[in-house]
């Protein structure tokens, strides 16, 4: 079963923009995030084959010319696994638009920048079921890369993160809006419909066990001063200890009732809750003072 970045990897790759300016954006973030220069070549690789078919796609689109090639190879750690890696070779063509990057017009409208971050996302990408914890993380070997990613977050007012992790620059979010919002800017709609709905059962869960909480606690709270105020009619019936007609009714209330609330009593014995408890206030200064003889 895939995973959750997997689905979101899937659809991501089903998008295309109308607006070729916003495919080369895309293609521009396949080919430099992630990826690795060797013996005159670029090498992408992925083990989600439609963000490899992707980018063998837009490279078409963009450059007729330009035949990329791809190879399956198996994982030796993760035996069922397939990586697949698209070897696309540097021609000046494509040297050229890699310089884009340190253009002054590169990326200067909204729409090219939410295609970069969507090819940035399709490369280097992860985000954790919604289930469980929240966190959006995209990384790259290069420093300046990664800054350059979170400058453009930063810029679309997303508050991201950077850390270092080994060899990879990480840039990440970690808030459930952010994430959300991210993904639905980038046009996975599907993902963000299960984030939603994951999130408002989790909510709805937290919720539940919140009220379970607090009554059980207040049960707790019940029983044991339930038992305080019988251990204190115990110690004034063993005393033989006068009390009123209003007092002696309420301890027999309580003996017989021993798992009712205050309320519950107060109700029966048709008096106040503050009532009440002024009553048991009375039993237990009793029961202190009857308890010394």
């Amino acid at each position: 079963m895939a995973s959750y970045a997997q689905d979101v990897k899937n659809e991501l790759a089903r998008i295309f923009d109308d607006d070729k300016e916003c495919l080369r954006a895309e293609l521009l973030a396949l080919l430099t995030v992630g990826t690795r220069k060797i013996d005159g070549r670029i090498e992408f690789s992925s083990t989600n084959a439609a963000a490899a078919r992707k980018i063998i796609i837009l490279t078409k689109k963009i450059f007729p010319n330009v035949k990329p090639e791809v190879i399956a190879r198996r994982r030796k750690k993760l035996l069922k696994d397939l990586t697949y890696v698209v070897r696309i070779f540097l021609t000046d063509e494509i040297q050229n638009f890699l310089a884009e990057v340190d253009s002054p017009e590169f990326l200067k409208r909204t729409r090219y920048k939410v295609a970069y971050l969507r090819g940035t996302f399709l490369s280097t990408g992860s985000v954790n079921r919604p289930e469980g914890q929240y966190f959006l993380e995209m990384s790259s070997k290069n420093a300046a890369i990664t800054n350059f990613i979170r400058e453009l977050l930063e810029k679309l007012e997303f508050r991201a993160g950077f850390y270092q992790r080994k060899k990879f620059f990480v840039v990440w979010l970690r808030e459930a809006d952010s994430i959300c919002d991210f993904l639905g800017m980038l046009g996975a709609n599907n993902a963000v419909e299960r984030f939603e709905i994951a999130r408002n059962v989790k909510e709805v869960r937290k919720q539940v066990t919140c009220i379970v909480n607090l009554e059980t606690a207040a049960l707790n709270r019940a029983v044991d001063a339930a038992q305080r105020q019988i251990a204190n009619i115990k110690i004034l019936i063993n005393k033989n200890a006068p009390v009123s007609d209003r007092i002696r009714a309420t301890m027999q209330m309580r003996l017989d009732n021993p798992s009712c609330t205050i309320e519950e009593l107060a109700e029966k014995l048709c008096i106040s809750r503050d009532g009440l408890k002024y009553r048991f206030k009375i039993i237990r200064k009793l029961a202190k003072k009857f308890s010394k003889r």
